[in-house]
């Protein structure tokens, strides 16, 4: 059975809020996902159609792009979709960044698949345990957040020594 479920059956027209909490390994969330994930949603039920906002948080464990260092990040996003009744037209709603469609006997709409993409998408492209992170010196290999390293790293560019060359400089 679904984790975040929402009886729309008999739901009168009007705005509606839910809040729902569910074991990250229930809802076949990345590995990197742990422990509670939290949903908090508002349905807005107008005839024809249901509005869907959504607020969903989760913790990951993930690992540093620079220094290869594993930390905790708090991962949220937002979200909107808009439910119509199978009767309307599609030029009707065809401004709508995001639509489903629900028969006339639907009973329950299910978050899950939604809540597992949209986190999916938010993860950072660029995993950076903080903004500054040094990283490893690419000589022995050092994390250089934690402690400093004596090796001589010369990064020349040699597509830069006929600019060198004009400029008169010898560094």
């Amino acid at each position: 059975m679904p984790e975040f479920r929402i009886n729309i059956s008999n739901l009168p027209q009007g705005i509606h809020e839910y809040s729902f909490d569910a074991e990250a390994a229930k809802l076949t969330l990345n590995a990197l996902y742990y422990g509670a994930v939290r949903l908090a949603a508002t349905l807005d039920k107008s005839p024809g159609q249901i509005m869907l906002r959504a607020t969903v948080n989760a913790s990951a464990r993930l690992m540093c792009d620079r220094c290869l260092e594993h930390f905790e990040e708090r991962i949220g996003t937002g979200y909107t979709i808009l439910y119509v009744m199978e009767t309307r037209s599609t030029e009707e709603i065809q401004s709508e960044e995001e639509m489903q469609v629900l028969s006339h006997d639907t009973n329950y709409i299910d978050l899950d698949e939604d809540v597992r993409q949209y986190l999916e998408l938010s993860l950072p492209q660029k995993q950076l345990c903080r903004g500054d992170c040094a990283g490893l010196c690419p000589i022995c290999g050092r994390n250089k957040n934690n402690d400093q390293c004596s090796c001589a790293i010369e990064e020349i560019d040699p597509r830069w020594d006929a600019l060198k060359k004009l400029s008169g400089s010898r560094n």
